[in-house]
């Protein structure tokens, strides 16, 4: 072959294999068009389908959304407050129409405000901020915060038609209805209304009602708010409870949302920096004129009403025309807001920062039936029973002490704790208020008297943790950073108010089961729709622990540091609590050591629970603490309220769950007290009765028990011991004693088998003393030898006892006597010669003295 032949062989050879290789690309680039086609195809498809269901599902959501009232823009429907009857009216909010004003009253920096904080391109959409909503969703996706994207527009809407849930469906219905808002009303319109609709906080609903209850200014006097007044009505409206300025707790929050406002402002370009931190550093309180609003009849219990509904429904009760259903007992109330505003029942002192709050509930169902919301307590002011935070001091005791270890090691009431010199953990000392140690005693006794060492063994034996996690259930507030703390053991923390307390103890009361503290029962909306509102039972303790807690808490009350709280006729239980203050405030203000910061008293019957607060708002001078008789205000007011309030002298029963041995409770299957003694009898006394010729013997007995007392007696005479009687009585009578001999007496209570130590008396049963008898053959003679008389008698006396015998003589008409003598003869010495001496003895005793007994006798010369 050729060169040239096979130069043309390999050539055809080489365009076969090309046409080969092109023909395999060719199959290989055909079906990945196809498959890119089929792609485009299912994703269009998909597309149209998505569309359509999105279509689809907008048309549904909005087909139930509220009808477009133009009435509901303007003009708000009152709602009515119901007392727990049912059918007493108590209060109707929303009946005052608002000061309505148009947006020509309202000047440049209000709208710049409220422009540049809540919608800064009002003027620039139809309705829906597209951007603006857009980064809020996908802020709220990738942190999971909840950021805000509704418009001023979709706010009117919102508080028109709407509730304040956030749910995609409301969401958009509310997209919907501010595009129709935007359809029927102009720009300045839609701003009017929100001016005009805007909640400022309690019941000042609109701009105008808040320039004028904050600053003092009328509608016609809106042109004078300054610029740190307008940045603050612009903030309140985004959380109205926490930054309305009527409240003095909110100041704080309230000054840092307006500097926010004040931020936004010039980042929008509506003021310089320069007045923005100009603006930013005028104190709040400077633009205040704080005008005080007519307070509707039970304000404090309105007030936490009008809350609760708020927080658990999102209605508008100034406007949506509610019908509100309370738990108010409107006679409880009364009695509370006259105990604590007037002097009839308590001697408050002149001092106005002396405050008292309370709360009453039914310990059942945790209903609240009345809440003193303070001292002459007015809208708008502090609600010291919800809202405060302070130190509970002793009456966290059951809460986070023993209520924890009787739930978890099952102790009984007559567990023993040593109440001894001790320290915390950190080996910082810690005292009792006595600043004495009680030693071994049972946590009845710790807890009637109030004993901080034993309550802090105890919280450190349970367990920070577990005390915290049973207290939390209790609806008491630990928080974790809180809880490391070992003085809450004692009440050392900042979480108390009387709404929480009474919510607590009444799950004592009602055998372990917790429920929330409620003001509400139900809503009925206008269309006839009916909303429960009441709290649920959760169990929370075993009913165990909840009725040995209860019975320790009587023994507070009945003869511990309750004793003031107690109603002779109610089954109460309860405990006091009182706080100091530290070191650095007793220097500065100058106060005694001893000093009552906070004074609690939180006690329950099983119709009723009450809590009730004592203290300053704030210590500024010497005389602001409470010592003497204020600390027991809170103690005088639960039981001047309670003894009105309770209908039902029912007791608390002691559960199956529960054994009793002697006076102590403990629970089945757990730890038993140890073996008890009763009390022994006392003032033991005996006598001698000489007509029945028997010794009398009684004696005193009480005793905490119920159960059936006897008594054994016995007595013990020449080492002899025997039984007397057995009886039931506190006397008893022991006949015919023998004379002259001692007898002791001993008396031993017995008590479901369990005797007392004894008592004893002793006594002597003397003989009968008579007056002795006459001497009898008296004789005298003259013994020359010795120059004396000598004289003898007998002693006639068998019977009489402790007989001397005194001799008399006579000699020229003159007598004399010799001393009392026991024997039965005597000498006169050196008698005269020749003289006729007459002589006489007389027997004498206790009893009397004897006739004498004569005889004369003539000395010789």
């Amino acid at each position: 072959m050729t060169e040239n032949d096979w130069s043309r062989t390999e050539r055809r050879k080489n365009i076969q294999e090309q046409q080969q290789s092109s023909s395999k690309q060719d199959e290989n680039k055909r079906p990945r068009r196809g498959f890119w086609k089929k792609f485009l195809y299912i994703c269009l498809t998909l597309g149209i389908v998505l569309f359509l269901f999105g279509v689809g599902a907008f048309y549904w959501i909005i087909k139930d959304a509220p009808k477009f009232d133009e009435t509901l823009l303007k003009d708000p429907l009152s709602s009515k407050f119901f007392a727990s009857d049912g059918k007493t009216v108590i209060a109707e909010i929303g009946k005052e129409k608002r000061n309505e004003i148009n947006i020509k009253q309202i000047p440049d920096v209000l709208k710049n405000a409220v422009l540049a904080t809540e919608d800064a391109r009002f003027y620039q959409h139809h309705g829906i901020d597209v951007k603006r909503t857009l980064v809020a969703v996908w802020t709220n996706i990738t942190t999971g915060s909840s950021q805000g994207g509704s418009t001023i527009t979709q706010q009117v809407v919102k508080n028109s038609f709407l509730s304040i849930e956030k749910t995609p469906t409301r969401k958009v219905q509310e997209w919907y209805l501010a595009i129709q808002l935007e359809k029927k009303f102009s720009k300045d319109q839609i701003l009017e209304m929100y001016f005009n609709k805007n909640l400022y906080g309690n019941d000042v609903y609109g701009v105008a009602k808040a320039a004028e209850r904050f600053f003092g200014l009328g509608p016609d006097e809106l042109n004078k708010l300054t610029l740190e007044q307008a940045a603050l009505l612009a903030g309140i409206p985004q959380s109205p409870n926490n930054y309305t300025p009527t409240v003095e707790s909110n100041l704080d929050a309230a000054e840092k949302r307006r500097n926010m406002v004040l931020y936004y402002m010039n980042r929008h370009g509506y003021i310089s920096k320069s007045e923005m931190e100009k603006a930013q550093s005028t104190p709040i309180e400077d633009t205040l004129n704080i005008q005080q609003a007519a307070s509707n009849k039970y304000q404090a219990f309105v007030d936490t009403a009008i809350s609760e509904v708020q927080e658990k429904t999102g209605g508008n009760i100034f406007e949506d025309g509610l019908e509100i259903y309370t738990t108010i007992d409107p006679k409880i109330q009364q009695v509370t807001e006259d105990v604590l505003s007037t002097n009839d029942y308590i001697n408050f002192p002149g001092n106005d920062k002396l405050q008292t709050a309370v709360i009453i509930a039914e310990t059942q169902t945790g209903a609240i039936k009345a809440i003193g919301g303070g001292r002459n307590y007015q809208t708008g002011k502090f609600n010291y029973a919800t809202r405060i935070k302070r130190h509970p001091g002793s009456t966290i005791k059951p809460i986070l002490d023993y209520g924890p270890a009787i739930e978890k090691f099952k102790w009984s009431t007559g567990h023993i704790i040593k109440d001894e010199k001790y320290q915390y953990s950190n080996g910082t000392p810690i005292r009792n208020a006595s600043h004495t140690y009680a030693g071994d005693k049972t946590i009845r006794d710790h807890l009637a008297w109030s004993r901080n060492i034993p309550a802090l063994k105890t919280y450190q034996e349970v367990g920070a943790d577990y005390a915290t996690n049973f207290a939390n259930s209790l609806g008491f507030p630990i928080t974790e950073s809180q809880k490391a703390n070992e003085s809450n053991a004692i009440g050392a923390i900042d979480a108390a108010s009387p709404l929480n307390m009474a919510g607590a103890y009444a799950a004592f009361g009602n055998g372990g089961y917790y429920a929330e503290p409620f003001t509400v029962s139900k809503i009925i909306y206008p269309d006839g729709t009916e909303k429960n509102l009441a709290s649920s039972k959760k169990k929370v303790m075993e009913d165990s622990t909840a009725f040995l807690i209860t019975d320790m808490l009587r023994t507070v009350v009945d003869s511990g540091t309750g004793t003031m709280a107690n109603v002779s006729s109610l089954d109460i239980a309860g405990k006091t609590g009182t706080t100091s203050f530290d070191q650095s405030a007793i220097e500065k203000y100058g106060l005694p050591n001893n000093a009552t910061r906070d004074a609690w008293f939180v006690g329950y019957t099983p119709q009723y629970t009450g809590a009730v607060w004592t203290g300053y708002t704030e210590t500024t001078s010497s005389d602001d603490y409470l010592g003497g008789k204020t600390e027991h205000f809170s103690k005088l007011a639960f039981k001047e309220i309670m003894s009105r309030a309770a209908t039902s002298t029912e007791g608390f029963i002691q559960p199956s769950s529960v054994g009793k041995l002697g006076k102590e409770y403990y629970v089945q299957g757990g730890e038993k007290p140890p073996a008890p003694k009763i009390d022994k009898p006392t003032n033991a006394q005996a006598k001698y009765d000489e007509a029945s010729d028997s010794i009398q013997l009684s004696w005193n007995y009480a005793s905490e028990t119920s159960s059936e007392t006897t008594f054994d007696v016995s007595y013990t005479v020449d080492g002899n011991t025997t039984k007397l009687t057995s009886t039931k009585e506190s006397q008893a009578v022991l006949q015919s004693p023998e004379k002259g001999k001692s007898y002791t007496l001993t008396i031993v209570a017995i008590s479901e088998e369990i005797k007392s130590d004894p008592a004893s008396v002793s006594i002597t049963v003397e003989q009968k003393t008579e007056v002795p008898n006459s001497p009898t053959n008296l004789q005298a003679y003259f013994d020359k030898n010795s120059n004396n008389i000598v004289i003898s008698w007998d002693n006639n006396n068998a019977i009489a006892q402790n007989v001397k015998f005194t001799v008399w003589f006579t000699v020229n008409g003159r007598t004399y006597r010799l001393r009392p003598i026991s024997e039965t003869h005597a000498t006169l010495s050196k008698p005269k010669p020749g003289q006729t001496y007459v002589i006489s003895v007389t027997a004498s005793n206790d009893a009397g003295t004897s006739a004498p007994a004569a005889t004369s006798v003539t000395v010789e010369y």
